[in-house]
């Protein structure tokens, strides 16, 4: 009596098509860690694992490389491709932002130190009396 293989099953997949497979669509693992004393949480890890191809993270919006200092060539203040035209447009951002700021916070200093009518010569004589 011979044995005949399962149809519909073929050779088992070797490791470079498991991590093709994993690189090309990506792999979640999940997992919580908890500790407790006496019903008292003492140390909660919460650890979320993605692996992927760079391609497939840029895909799934998961392109943090891009912009760290660490992976770009911020030597010369130049990164290749696009980034650097989002890079500059961020840097004008947060610039205007900045100063828009520091003229609100001057405003209020501003408002701060003449105070409502009347507390301005309060303050005067104050400082006057020390």
């Amino acid at each position: 009596m011979t044995m005949q293989p399962l149809t519909g099953r073929g050779q088992p997949d070797s490791l470079a098509d498991v991590l093709e497979r994993v690189l090309d669509k990506g792999i979640v693992i999940v997992g919580d860690i908890v500790v407790n004393v006496l019903d008292i949480e003492l140390l909660s890890l919460k650890v979320r694992l993605f692996v992927s191809s760079a391609q497939t993270a840029q895909e799934m919006g998961m392109d943090w490389w891009t912009r760290d200092p660490f992976f770009t060539s911020q030597d010369d203040g130049k990164v290749s491709g696009s980034s650097a035209a989002e890079l500059r447009a961020e840097r004008a951002r947060l610039s205007s932002e900045n100063d828009d700021l520091r003229e609100r916070v001057e405003s209020l200093e501003r408002m701060i130190t003449s105070g409502p009518p009347g507390l301005a010569g309060e303050h005067e004589r104050d400082a006057e009396d020390e």
